[in-house]
């Protein structure tokens, strides 16, 4: 598979401060080309395909500063996210004799709006609530052949998604010898797009919990404990992922006599980083 991509940018930003209000806005345009080419063989054709594709891309931010305790920051922006190019690879591989997988070379590019509003009291809490959307999002596809009951599955753009978000970030040293982060994050996701002659719409509420704690002893060490947990999660159209969580910890000395820096660390002590998640497509589900 010969790829060849080139992306050219051009952009401006103005920054300004006037008092307690700080103002940036910035344009950037982009504009990208791609070819592509899927050598053959005896039994399969080549094939190739190309792209090209600009846009506009603005974004900027406003800041209140209340008193020395409090800031308010709005920002808003547009991106782009570009498909890899193993994405866009046509060649069909084998997975198991029941499944296959393919790329998709008619995928494009998709396209996000994101806005945030958020207040930060001191270097201790900081709280936000944000909206984005976006458009032609990326999504793993799932077809099944009926007759033979093989199932391919790729990536497509399929419809649009909607990302309503409440997150606070408490960070605090309670003591000389021990810090710690928590971070909790709330997202209300609607997601609606068409594959397989059906049109899929769900809404599923996220929460995300993060912690970590650095410790310091004995003078000389170190040490860490952290972990995460994930509710019920959607990032396909069609792919459920349930819960999900890790907790770590490890424990560091700067120097031993001339062989340096030592670390100890241990991963998933409770077994709970395991994927499984559900899969629906048309007549059937897959729990995995």
């Amino acid at each position: 598979f010969l790829y060849k991509e080139d992306i050219h940018a051009v952009y401006s930003s103005l920054e300004t401060k006037h008092g307690k209000i700080s103002l940036q806005a910035g344009m950037r345009y982009e504009y990208t080309r791609y070819n592509a080419h899927q050598l053959g063989n005896q039994q399969q054709k080549d094939s190739a395909f190309s792209r090209n594709y600009g846009g506009l891309f603005p974004s900027g931010y406003f800041s209140y500063e209340a008193d020395s305790s409090n800031t308010l920051t709005l920002t808003a922006g547009r991106r782009l996210e570009r498909p890899p190019f193993q994405v866009l690879n046509p060649v069909t591989s084998v997975v198991n004799k029941y499944t296959f997988q393919s790329g998709n070379p008619y995928i494009i590019p998709q396209y996000s709006t994101n806005i945030e509003l958020s207040h930060q009291y001191k270097q201790l809490l900081t709280t936000a609530i944000s909206y984005s959307t976006v458009k032609n999002y990326f999504s793993q596809i799932f077809l099944n052949d009926t007759i033979t009951g093989l199932l391919y599955y790729s990536q497509g753009n399929v419809g649009r998604t909607h990302t309503l978000g409440l997150s606070a970030t408490l960070m605090l040293s309670p003591v000389k010898w021990w810090s710690f982060t928590l971070q909790a994050i709330y997202n209300h996701k609607e997601l609606k797009g068409f594959n397989e002659d059906t049109n899929f719409q769900s809404a599923i509420n996220q929460v995300n919990l993060n912690m970590n704690n650095q410790f310091s002893f004995a003078k000389i060490y170190t040490g860490e404990i952290s972990g995460f947990y994930t509710t019920r999660a959607r990032n396909d159209i069609q792919e459920l992922l349930y819960p999900i969580g890790q907790f770590s910890f490890g424990i560091r000395r700067p120097e031993l006599k001339k062989i340096g820096p030592l670390k100890l660390s241990v991963r998933e002590l409770l077994h709970t980083n395991g994927v499984e998640g559900l899969t629906a497509f048309r007549g059937h589900t897959e729990d995995c």
